[in-house]
């Protein structure tokens, strides 16, 4: 029951909080900025409190991508990479860079993340990496050399078919890992799958889908589900283009636990 309170008094937060003033992408001498804010703000029943979960910026230009966010205070360079169309859909990539590994990455960005929490960590290295995209099919790979001689590469094929975008990959990389993941993106649903078939992740499986009824404007739902038997659901509410809120609950939390709404804002 307690939960149930919560729930309610948190989807009127979300939805009373709009308004907020729209922004665009800044576009300078040819290199475009891109920003995010997010807080949390938490409500328990000893405090309140509120948290800078991430600020980032990223500058691009025609061939390159510089992003950086701030973490305690000093200013964190997440990916500084530079490209070159060799021909038609071939790309080289060359720099910092995320590895080709399912679909986790991005989603430390709120902006990405239609959830609270993320379902998994990723990982940057630095090497060069390939990216061929051919009539649906899609091949990223990224060599980064060192002691353990390490790459990864995924294989994905995406396909419109019932006004549904349909993605499916198959990820590997020099650590025996092996992960498949799927998405289905429709016009008011959002689902992302990942079952990673590694003997190390003993059959860890996520998936987490986005409701976006079309009667009420603005308005998300959140559910989730992974291999600890973990349910996640939530609301959110995207007040414009550029900001929104959520929270999340977990099948998991205690009665008492706190509550935490996510505001985050993007430009």
């Amino acid at each position: 029951m307690r939960k149930v309170q919560k729930f309610l008094i948190t989807l009127t937060m979300c939805l009373g909080l709009f308004g907020i003033m729209r922004a665009e992408e800044v576009t300078v001498a040819g290199v475009t900025v891109n920003g995010e804010f997010s807080t949390d703000m938490t409500f328990g029943e000893e405090s309140n409190e509120f948290s800078n979960v991430y600020t980032g910026l990223s500058f691009s230009g025609e061939s390159w991508t510089l992003s950086t966010n701030l973490t305690d205070g000093m200013v964190n360079v997440e990916e500084a990479k530079y490209s070159w169309n060799v021909v038609d859909g071939v790309s080289l990539t060359f720099g910092s860079q995320a590895e080709p590994y399912g679909l986790a990455w991005g989603l430390h960005r709120p902006s990405d993340n239609w959830f609270v929490s993320s379902p998994r960590d990723h990982s940057i290295y630095n090497g060069v990496g390939v990216d061929v995209d051919k009539w649906g099919v899609g091949i990223q790979a990224l060599y980064a050399g060192g002691e353990d001689d390490y790459w990864s590469t995924r294989l994905s094929y995406n396909i419109s078919a019932l006004e549904v975008e349909w993605n499916i990959g198959l990820s590997l990389n020099s650590n025996e890992a092996q992960l498949v993941d799927a998405s289905f993106v429709g016009d008011s649903f959002d689902v992302s799958f990942e079952y990673d078939l590694s003997e190390e992740a003993d059959g860890a499986y996520w998936t987490r889908g986005v409701v976006t009824p079309s009667t009420f404007q603005g308005a998300f739902l959140l559910i989730g589900y992974n291999s600890e038997e973990e349910v996640l659901y939530g609301v959110g509410y995207k007040c414009s283009d550029n900001f929104k809120v959520a929270t999340e609950f977990s099948s998991e939390d205690e009665d008492g636990s706190d509550v935490v709404i996510r505001a985050s804002y993007s430009f």
